[in-house]
């Protein structure tokens, strides 16, 4: 829970006051509210991700970091601090490039799960067209952000 500000005790706090983010202000805009709850969405998934096998959590962690960090930078440094994050938080924060090796294991983690995903959809008669096409969308997608993501 957010600590209130001090309050007068002739004053009362309106129900109007929108949450205050100490590195940009109050949370004002629709926009900015809309980018915190996909960061926390995002950053309790990176948090189940952790502990289920088979779940991606860095992918979470950097998705809720985005958010977070153009909605309210302070609420990004707690979820951060979740002990479950904290072995996370260095390769979230870290300013290195992306090595070749680690670009393609990552397109080669990906892309295994992608194809194996989509097999065991087509076995089960279970991958209608749309369905495949959003899969293999999302992992071009995903090949271009690491292809992106902190080049050398």
């Amino acid at each position: 829970m957010l600590p209130l500000p001090h309050l007068n005790p002739n004053q009362t706090p309106t129900a109007a006051a929108a949450p205050v983010c100490p590195a940009h202000g109050a949370i004002r805009t629709p926009w900015r509210w809309g980018m915190a709850g996909m960061g926390i969405a995002c950053f309790v998934m990176g948090a189940v991700g952790a502990m289920v096998p088979g779940l991606p959590t860095t992918v979470f962690l950097l998705l809720g970091s985005f958010f977070l960090t153009r909605s309210c930078p302070w609420l990004e440094e707690r979820m951060l601090a979740w002990p479950v994050l904290r072995p996370y938080a260095q390769f979230v924060r870290s300013r290195e490039p992306l090595s070749r090796t680690v670009r393609i294991s990552a397109w080669t983690a990906m892309w295994t799960s992608i194809l194996f995903s989509l097999a065991l959809l087509a076995l089960a008669d279970r991958l209608p067209v749309w369905l495949a096409a959003a899969i293999v969308l999302a992992g071009l997608a995903g090949t271009l952000a690491i292809a992106r993501f902190r080049r050398a």
